[in-house]
């Protein structure tokens, strides 16, 4: 998807540039916030930041050479808030238009969910959030898969287990309810939990220089998210 927001054609780019605005605008808006901003100073300058990436060739600059997409993004709106924002060029230029759907209007309610840490860092705050998104996108297209395949019940009665530890009275209790035996249950768990670690494994590594980084990308992941072990 970078690749093809960077060198792809026209209609590729935007595309692939609006999908990467959908999937990772909520973590900059909240890097925005813990700079101390309000919830529609942070909305107007993440929008004017994702109009300049899709306006420009912004995103072509994220080769695989250059490492982590994850670390261009940040550091290119780190450069953006110092150089741009703070001239306060971005109401002139932006206009406050969204340059795709976003769901704005639940990010300061979702920002003021979020537990209160003070030893987090607006980096780290990134992190997390842009993990917690990749994991979400991941699971939306394992639901996905599932519903095509007519196993969208399963997933339902899955998801609530699929990450950390399960005890075996959970596990015996959910497989009744659900109608299967507790060994059937927990197999149709352990596949599900191994197609999820595919899905971020191959979204991971649309966004690291080499294959070799991809495993440590995905423990950077896990750790940023909170997640106390892999469930793959």
């Amino acid at each position: 998807m970078v690749l093809n927001a960077g060198k792809g054609s026209e209609s590729q780019a935007r595309s692939a540039l609006e999908s990467l605005c959908r999937q990772y605008w909520y973590p900059l808006y909240n890097f925005v916030r813990r700079q101390g901003r309000t919830h529609h100073e942070a909305e107007d300058c993440t929008q004017e930041f994702l109009a300049r990436m899709l306006a420009s060739d912004w995103v072509s600059r994220a080769t695989p050479k250059r490492g982590r997409f994850r670390t261009f993004l940040l550091t290119s709106l780190r450069n953006f808030l110092a150089n741009e924002w703070q001239r306060g060029q971005a109401a002139k230029r932006g206009g406050g238009q969204a340059p795709v759907p976003l769901e704005f209007s639940t990010a300061g309610e979702r920002f003021a969910r979020e537990p209160a840490d003070p030893d987090l860092t607006p980096e780290q705050a990134f992190d997390r959030n842009y993990a917690l998104d990749m994991i979400s996108h991941a699971i939306d297209a394992l639901r996905e898969e599932y519903e095509k395949s007519d196993r969208g019940v399963l997933f339902a009665e899955l998801r609530p287990h699929v990450w950390g530890n399960t005890s075996q009275k959970s596990v015996a209790q959910q497989a009744e309810r659900f109608g299967m035996n507790a060994h059937a249950f927990t197999v149709a768990l352990q596949r599900l939990r191994r197609r999820l670690g595919e899905h971020l494994r191959s979204d991971v590594a649309q966004t690291v220089a080499d294959e070799a980084d991809v495993d440590a990308e995905l423990r950077h992941l896990i750790k940023a998210s909170g997640g106390s072990s892999s469930p793959w």
